[in-house]
């Protein structure tokens, strides 16, 4: 006899948290409510997307001309919110 299959109803968790951290890792900076005195500076070396600055380390903030403690602060705050951090290997 044929079987007529059944639709798979079942949700998965981990391709939609996998998915909305991709759309989080993708979208620019100044989405995340970044000072523009910080985000100006941040474009400046070539961090656009949250991915670039995630992968960045509370040092190389430092290095950033024109951020210095203030600004690694406000940024892991900011992040913080979203379940991220610096130094990220994403």
């Amino acid at each position: 006899m044929y079987a007529e299959p059944t639709p798979d109803n079942s949700f998965d968790k981990y391709d939609e948290m996998r998915l909305h951290m991709e759309q989080l890792l993708s979208a620019s900076i100044t989405d995340f409510d970044i000072q523009m005195r910080i985000a100006i500076p941040l474009d400046g070396v070539g961090v656009r997307r949250v991915r670039d600055l995630v992968r960045m380390k509370r040092e190389d903030i430092f290095k950033v001309n024109r951020l210095g403690e203030k600004a690694a602060n406000e940024i892991e705050s900011i992040l913080d919110r979203f379940g991220l951090s610096l130094g990220m290997d994403v």
